[in-house]
C-alpha cells in the first residue's frame, strides 16, 4: 500500500494536489510555515483516524475537505475526509477503483461511509488475517481483532517522535496503545500467526476441562463412600412420610434413581384443593364482613347528621316561640277599635289619636305572623325527619345481625384451618426431602459408573493436551519472535553504523517489550533513554524503523509499504530555523548521510518500500534533487497564496 497523491479542496472548491511516486524516496523539502509536518497529519486523517491533529491555523480555516489515494497491487482507493468542526468524527467518503483512479471534482464530494468502513477497506486489501489479540488474565482490556489501524503505528515517525529518547513508534505515550504495539508487533513480524492463536486458546480450554475433570473425579471418589448413608436416610424418610411404601428400601440399589425420582415427583394434591378450597372461603367471608362494616358506618354517618339537625333545629323552634310569645303581648296594648278596624293612628297606650300614623305595629304584627307561620312548617319538617332517623335505625339491626353471623362463619373457617394446618408440617418435610433428593440427584446417583466414564475422559483430555503442547513446542512463537528481532536487530547494526551513532561499534538491538533501541555493551544494556544528544535519538529512530519496513517488505508482512518522516534533520539545525537550506553551521555530511541511507534501502527493496521525507533540507546533489516532490520555497506552499488573496479580496 503506497500513497499516490493527497489533497486539500476549499470552500469554492478549488483543489491543492501533492503528487508521490510509489515505490520510492519522496522529499517535500521547504521553508517553515508552509504545510510541510501537516502532511502527515492530513495522510493519517484520512486513512481513518477519528481525532483530529492538522493543525489549527491556515490550512483548517481554508479547507473543506481532504483527500488520499492509496495504491495496492492493481488497485486504488480513494479516501475523503471533510474538514470538521470539532475534534473528531467518523465521517468519510471511499471510492475504490482501477490504477487510473483520480482525485474527484468538488461537485462529486459526498459521505458515504465512516471511518469504519475505511478501516475495513484497507484491512481486507492488505491482507490482514483474522487475529484476535486477548489481554493478559486479570486485565481490564478487551480483545480486539488486528487491523489497519495497529499497522500504522509503524509508518508515521511527526516531528515531535522522531526526536524523541523515551517513545520509538507513533503514538506511543497515549493510553494503551504502547500495550497493543507490544500485543500486535509479534503478528506484524510474523512470530505469531491466527493459527498459532487458535492453538493457544485451544490450548487454555483443554487444560481447563482437564482439570475441571480432575476436580470432578476427586469429588466422585470422596462421594462415593457417603452415598450409601445419604440415599438410605433419604429413603427412610420418604417412607416414615408415606411418600414410598414400607418395604421401598429392601434391595432398592438397583432402582436407586427411580425411586428418588418417585420421590420428587410425588405431590399432594388433595391436601392441597382442600387448603385453597378454605382459602378461598375465608377471603370472600373477610370481603363479606368488610361491606357490612362499610355499609354501617354510611348509615351511622346518616343518623348521625340527622340528628345533629333534629338538635339544631330543635333549639331554633325554642327560639322562635319565645320571640312568638312577646311579639303576642302587643295585642294587649293594641286600642280595641285597633283590633277591629286596624287603626294605627290610635296610640296604644292611651286609646288617644296620633298626629302621624305608627307603622311599626304593622310590622311587628306581620312578624309575628311570619314566625308562627314558620313555627308551623318546621314542625313538619321535623317530623318527617323523626320518621327517617326511625326508618334508618329499623335498617340497621339486620346489619348488625349479619355482621355477627359474618364473624362467627369466619371464626369457624378459622378453626377448620388450624385443623388442615395440622398436616402443613408434612406438607413442609415432604419438600424440604425432595429438595435433598434434588441435590442428590445433582451430585449424581451412579457414582461408580460415573467414576469411570470421568477417568477414561481424563485419560483422553491429557492425550489431546500433551499433542498440543508438542506442535506448541515444535511452532513456539516465542522463538519464533526472537529470530525475528535478531534479524531485524542486524539491519539496525549495520545502518547504525553507517549513520555513525554512538554506541553503533556494539550489538544494536530492537527491544520487543520497552519497545525501544538498546545498545549491548560489554558493561551493560543501555537504552535510547540514557544515551545522549539528539543525532543519536533521530538516527536510531530512523535506523529501527527502517529496518523494520525491510523486515516486512522481504517477509509480506500486511503492513503498508510506506514510510513518513517529518524533519528527521532537525537535529543539525537551529531550533527557529527558517530554511535549512541557507544554514552554513549545519553538519550537511550527516544529513546527507540520513537521506543516502533512506535512498539506499529504499532502492534495495527495489520498490517495495515508499519513503516521504517533510523536510527543511535541500541537498544539491542530483539524486537528492530527483526526489524531491515538491520545493515549498518563494511562496509555495500546502495551501496556495491566491487561496488567501481570494478570501482577502
Amino acid at each position: 500500500m503506497h500513497i499516490v497523491s493527497l489533497g486539500v479542496f476549499n470552500e469554492s472548491g478549488r483543489r491543492r494536489d501533492v503528487d508521490f511516486r510509489p515505490g520510492a524516496l519522496n522529499i517535500l523539502t521547504g521553508k517553515s510555515k508552509t504545510g510541510k509536518s501537516a502532511i502527515l497529519d492530513i495522510v493519517e486523517y484520512c486513512l481513518g483516524r477519528n481525532t483530529v491533529t492538522i493543525p489549527t491555523g491556515v490550512i483548517s480555516d481554508h479547507a473543506s475537505w481532504y483527500y488520499v489515494i492509496v495504491q495496492f497491487a492493481d488497485e486504488r482507493v480513494l479516501i475523503c475526509r471533510p474538514n470538521p468542526e470539532g475534534a473528531s468524527t467518523h465521517r468519510a467518503m471511499v471510492r475504490t477503483g482501477g490504477l487510473d483512479l483520480a482525485a474527484p471534482t468538488f461537485n462529486e464530494l459526498e459521505v458515504n461511509a465512516d471511518t469504519e468502513v475505511v478501516k475495513d477497506t484497507l484491512t481486507e486489501r492488505l491482507r490482514i488475517e483474522s487475529f484476535t489479540i486477548d489481554p493478559e488474565g486479570g486485565s481490564l482490556r478487551q480483545p480486539f481483532d488486528v487491523s489497519v489501524r495497529q499497522a500504522l503505528f509503524y509508518c508515521f515517525q511527526n516531528q515531535g517522535e522522531i526526536a524523541s529518547r523515551d517513545v520509538l513508534f507513533h503514538r506511543q505515550v497515549e493510553n494503551d496503545i504502547k500495550t497493543t504495539i507490544r500485543d500486535t508487533l509479534p503478528y506484524f513480524l510474523g512470530a505469531a500467526t491466527p493459527e498459532q492463536s487458535a492453538l493457544r486458546r485451544q490450548l487454555v480450554a483443554t487444560r481447563r476441562t482437564l482439570q475441571r475433570t480432575q476436580n470432578s473425579i476427586r469429588a466422585a471418589e470422596a462421594d462415593l463412600d457417603q452415598q450409601d448413608s445419604r440415599v438410605t436416610h433419604l429413603i427412610e424418610s420418604a417412607v416414615s412420610l408415606d411418600v414410598l411404601p414400607a418395604d421401598a428400601g429392601i434391595g432398592a440399589r438397583e432402582g436407586m434413581r427411580a425411586m428418588l425420582e418417585g420421590i420428587l415427583t410425588y405431590r399432594s394434591d388433595s391436601l392441597s384443593t382442600e387448603v385453597s378450597e378454605e382459602s378461598r372461603r375465608r377471603r370472600e367471608l373477610a370481603e363479606e364482613g368488610r361491606t357490612i362494616r362499610t355499609r354501617i358506618r354510611e348509615v351511622d354517618d346518616q343518623l348521625e347528621l340527622l340528628r345533629k339537625l333534629q338538635d339544631e333545629q330543635g333549639d331554633s323552634q325554642t327560639e322562635g316561640r319565645y320571640q312568638t310569645e312577646r311579639l303576642r303581648a302587643l295585642n294587649l296594648l293594641v286600642p280595641k277599635s285597633a283590633l277591629t278596624d286596624g287603626d294605627v293612628a290610635v296610640c296604644p297606650l292611651c286609646d288617644q289619636g296620633l298626629d302621624h300614623p305608627d307603622e311599626t305595629i304593622d310590622e311587628l304584627r306581620a312578624l309575628l305572623n311570619s314566625l308562627e307561620t314558620r313555627l308551623e312548617a318546621s314542625k313538619g319538617v321535623s317530623s318527617r325527619r323523626q320518621a327517617t332517623i326511625e326508618r334508618l335505625e329499623a335498617s340497621r339491626e339486620p346489619l348488625v345481625e349479619a355482621l355477627r353471623e359474618n364473624v362467627v362463619e369466619l371464626d369457624a373457617v378459622a378453626q377448620q384451618e388450624a385443623a388442615i394446618a395440622a398436616g402443613r408440617e408434612r406438607r413442609e418435610r415432604i419438600a424440604f426431602l425432595q429438595g435433598r433428593v434434588s441435590q442428590e440427584l445433582e451430585r449424581g446417583v451412579d457414582i461408580a459408573a460415573d467414576l469411570v466414564e470421568l477417568r477414561n475422559a481424563e485419560r483422553r483430555y491429557r492425550g489431546q493436551l500433551a499433542r498440543l503442547e508438542d506442535i506448541s513446542e515444535r511452532d513456539d512463537p516465542a522463538t519464533a519472535l526472537r529470530a525475528a528481532i535478531d534479524s531485524v536487530s542486524e539491519l539496525m547494526t549495520d545502518y547504525a553504523r553507517y549513520l555513525q551513532l554512538e554506541g553503533s561499534e556494539h550489538y544494536v538491538r530492537l527491544d520487543p517489550v520497552e519497545l525501544t533501541v538498546a545498545v549491548q555493551r560489554p558493561g551493560g544494556r543501555v537504552p535510547l533513554g540514557r544515551m545522549g544528544s539528539a543525532e543519536n535519538w533521530v538516527g536510531y529512530h530512523l535506523v529501527a524503523h527502517l529496518a523494520l519496513h525491510h523486515w516486512f517488505a522481504t517477509n509480506g508482512r500486511p503492513v503498508p509499504r510506506f514510510l513518513m518522516f517529518d524533519q528527521p534533520t532537525q537535529a543539525f539545525f537551529p531550533e527557529e530555523v527558517v530554511d535549512a537550506a541557507e544554514d552554513e553551521n549545519a553538519d550537511w555530511e550527516a544529513v546527507r548521510r540520513q537521506f543516502t541511507l533512506m535512498r539506499d534501502v529504499v532502492a534495495a527493496l527495489a520498490g517495495e518500500l515508499q519513503v516521504i521525507v517533510c523536510d527543511h533540507a535541500n541537498l544539491a546533489d542530483d539524486w537528492f534533487q530527483d526526489a524531491v516532490i515538491e520545493n515549498w520555497r518563494n511562496g509555495v506552499a500546502l495551501i496556495p497564496t491566491d487561496w488567501l488573496e481570494d478570501e482577502a479580496g
